[in-house]
């Protein structure tokens, strides 16, 4: 039985950790070959997201990640209104009063959930064993085929564009797959993180 536990308790465990891992994939990654501008210094960070609470969170996160870097970052929620429209018009009026080089800019694509199924623990007990002569119980705890387990995996895409904000031209763009989001601020993290990493090997930030 103890056997037969400890199996139990592993596949249990293994279950948790795959859906509690948080990883983020850049699918598809995008820079123009033409742009002969400087690594950008100071980018205006914008995140839309339903909730203010949300966008506040992770444009306050990418800026903090950019200025590890060495560059200047400038949340959009602290120069514009909440309910403020994100158009190119308000976006241009910014840049204007700011100073910034970039804008950065990042949205949902979509949200999937998709059921997996994984075969169950497996055993055997000793119990299972009857008659009247003495059983051969050298495979008591042997394990058998037992019920499957489900698990839902949560796909999280998001897109993300960076412009120079003096031409206003694309001169980068990225789209992200964040696997098992464990809660929001993984989710950040875990996204922020990638993208940093595509933007210097791109060169457009130190």
């Amino acid at each position: 039985m103890k056997l037969f536990l400890r199996g139990f308790v592993l596949a249990l465990l293994t279950s948790l950790l795959i859906i509690s891992c948080t990883t983020t994939k850049i699918t598809h990654t995008w820079a123009e070959k033409s742009y002969r501008g400087w690594p950008f210094s100071h980018i205006l960070v914008i995140g839309v997201a339903e909730k203010n609470e949300t966008r506040r969170s992770f444009e306050e996160k990418f800026v903090a990640k950019l200025e590890a870097t060495g560059v200047e970052g400038l949340a959009s929620y602290a120069v514009m209104a909440p309910d403020e429209k994100i158009d190119k018009e308000t976006i241009l009026a910014v840049v204007k009063k700011t100073g910034v080089d970039g804008v950065l800019l990042t949205y949902l694509v979509a949200v999937k959930e998709k059921e997996l199924a994984s075969p169950g623990p497996t055993y055997s007990r000793a119990d299972d064993y009857h008659g009247g002569s003495i059983p051969d119980l050298s495979s008591a705890y042997e394990y058998r085929s037992g019920s499957q387990l489900y698990t839902t995996q949560v796909k999280v895409r998001l897109e993300t564009n960076l412009y120079d904000a003096k031409t206003e031209q694309k001169v980068w763009s990225a789209r992200s797959r964040t696997l098992n989001p464990k809660s929001d601020t993984a989710l950040m993290n875990s996204v922020i993180d990638a993208l940093v990493k595509d933007l210097k090997k791109n060169k457009l930030i130190p």
